[in-house]
């Protein structure tokens, strides 16, 4: 399951993981990056800075998100599934999402503990950088907005209470001793002086810096959306997003470090690579030539994925169709790539800035993705799996995962033991000696969903899951003991409902990990025992019929 180490080298690691000072913990999130996206993943997409924290720790081929960044991003906080903290079936914190249901509320209830809350109050420093996404606004400050929120909430009654609920929904409110981003989201990612822009520091409309000068390229599909265009083909100074969001994290990690201070979490949740497509246009004349073949970079990708033993060399996976507007789609993956190569750039600047303070060596750091690439390219960038980003394919589900931890962390490592995004905060507990409270304000806490993967980290095997529950807008998945995976009406919603009946499809993620071959027809006991399984949860989730959730929002798939 791991590549070796000598066996006394081995067991040494192991007792000096367990035996640590509690670590600083820094999480690097992006936004609909590609499985196969770093180099060290077999990408040709240039991540040197990566690569680096791949030899230096490990790598894990086996790593699950909840498919969709809202639904991701509340079990990595809560350590929940994710509809029991107000995310279920694809639910995103928007206003415009909102389902007046529990599972489906999109907003993280202010009565359920999360991480940041939970090591500051055993006494971290507690800071993020970057996108939340998790419901809440600024209402109570800006009473104007209001009249807003009634318009995306149709029936609903607009108290007191709910105003300040949404108000303790932000990231200020649930334990973050500083914060710097955006609430929603997306939104463009150069922002000029002079310029509107949604980000925040604390819980006052920030002052961005404009200290690098850009040419930006720009893309939307036929020419749309043109608020994304504004600034295609200008050379200005502007604030570019995955930069600015970077700068900002080193300059808290900077105040944060030291000797005889506490011990910190750096939450740096990206927006790139999400929509929309926009990046320094030399980087974008980088990649453009590495799309010349496109089926023929995708199968490298792949080869070299093999070659790392991240995926078994041999097996059959569905090469992605290239559109007839293919140009485009050269255009889309270059502009993909680009924003990659500047995330990576910037968690150089990150572990650059640990070293230069200090604090690396007693730093876990963990980089992963809120799910697979998305849908306008394809699913290209999840080879060799199958789907995109709110798909529950494979190549929806799966994220590349590195972890570091200097002297604690065995170099090299890979492992294939089955992990979840909701395992990471009883890891981050375990490492910082917090348990996990009976009641958190004045209500029984339950336990986490979510399992600590440290023995995973030490290099140790772990048994799979028993299962693990995707839903989202009309699909239904389960992965069963790791190896069966059923799912019920899998694909977009308005093109599932076109087909009568209800489709599902079975495969053994063990001998066919890319799921190209359906066995529900050869399985029918398997497929009957997963569909209870499954009804079983949804009911005890509280996930509504997708059919009831239209009767709210009728523009929900669109």
């Amino acid at each position: 399951m791991l590549k070796r180490l000598p066996c006394l080298l081995f067991l040494g690691l192991i007792a000096s993981l367990a035996a640590a000072e509690r670590p600083n913990i820094v999480l690097i999130l992006t936004d609909d990056s590609g499985f196969s996206d770093p180099g060290c993943y077999g990408g040709e997409i240039d991540t040197p800075h990566l690569d680096s924290l791949a030899r230096a720790g490990m790598r894990l081929s086996n790593f699950y998100t909840n498919g969709r960044c809202s639904p991701t991003r509340a079990s990595l906080l809560s350590g929940l599934e994710c509809a029991k903290v107000g995310f279920g079936g694809g639910v995103v914190g928007d206003w415009n999402r909102e389902i007046n249901t529990a599972a489906h509320r999109g907003r993280l209830p202010y009565e359920v503990p999360i991480l940041p809350e939970l090591l500051k109050e055993a006494g971290y420093h507690t800071m993020m950088a970057g996108k939340w996404h998790l419901g809440g606004s600024h209402m109570k400050q800006q009473p104007a907005s209001r009249k807003l929120w009634k318009k995306e909430h149709p029936g609903w009654e607009l108290t007191e209470r709910e105003v300040e609920l949404d108000f303790l929904a932000l990231p200020p409110q649930r334990g973050f001793d500083e914060y710097f981003g955006i609430i929603g989201a997306q939104g463009n990612f150069f922002v000029t002086p002079g310029e509107a822009h949604p980000y925040f520091e604390g819980n006052e409309p920030a002052e961005l810096r404009f200290d690098r000068t850009y040419t930006m390229h720009c893309h939307t599909k036929n020419g749309g959306q043109p608020q994304y265009r504004k600034h295609h083909g200008k050379t200005a100074e502007a604030f570019y997003d995955t930069d600015g969001v970077t700068t900002r994290a080193i300059g808290m990690i900077e105040a944060a470090a030291g000797d005889g201070k506490p011990p910190f979490l750096m939450y740096l949740a990206y927006r790139a690579p999400h929509l929309p497509l926009q990046a320094p246009e030399e980087l974008v004349r980088k990649y453009l030539p590495r799309y010349e073949d496109p089926t023929a970079a995708q199968a490298e990708r792949v080869r070299k994925l093999a070659d790392e033993g991240l995926f078994p060399a041999g097996n059959a996976f569905r090469k992605t169709p290239i559109p007839k507007e293919r140009d485009d789609f050269r255009l889309q993956l270059a502009l993909h790539a680009a924003m990659m190569e500047k995330v990576d750039d910037n968690v150089g600047r990150v572990v650059e800035a640990l070293k230069k303070t200090g604090e690396f060596d007693n730093t876990l750091l963990l980089f992963f993705s809120d799910n697979g690439s998305a849908s306008h390219i394809q699913g290209y960038m999840n080879a060799p799996y199958q789907g995109s980003k709110a798909l529950l394919w494979e190549g929806g589900l799966r994220s590349h995962f590195i972890a570091t931890w200097p002297g604690r962390i065995q170099p090299g490592g890979i492992s294939r033991n089955q992990t979840w995004v909701a395992d990471i905060l009883p890891t981050c507990l375990e490492l910082a000696g917090v348990e996990y409270p009976e009641t958190f304000r004045g209500r029984a806490a339950g336990k986490p969903d979510g399992r600590s993967m440290l023995a995973t980290l030490k290099g140790e095997p772990m048994p799979p899951h028993d299962q693990l529950f995707f839903n989202d807008k009309g699909q239904q998945s389960v992965i069963h003991k790791g190896r069966w995976k059923l799912l019920i009406e899998p694909g977009w919603y308005l093109q599932t409902r076109a087909k009568p009946g209800v489709s599902c499809e079975l495969y053994d993620l063990e001998k066919d990990p890319a799921e190209t071959t359906n066995l529900a027809a050869e399985n029918p006991e398997m497929v009957e025992l997963l569909k209870r399984k499954c009804g079983e949860w949804r009911r005890a989730s509280g996930i509504l019929d997708y059919a009831e959730i239209l009767k709210q929002r009728p523009r929900d798939p669109y």
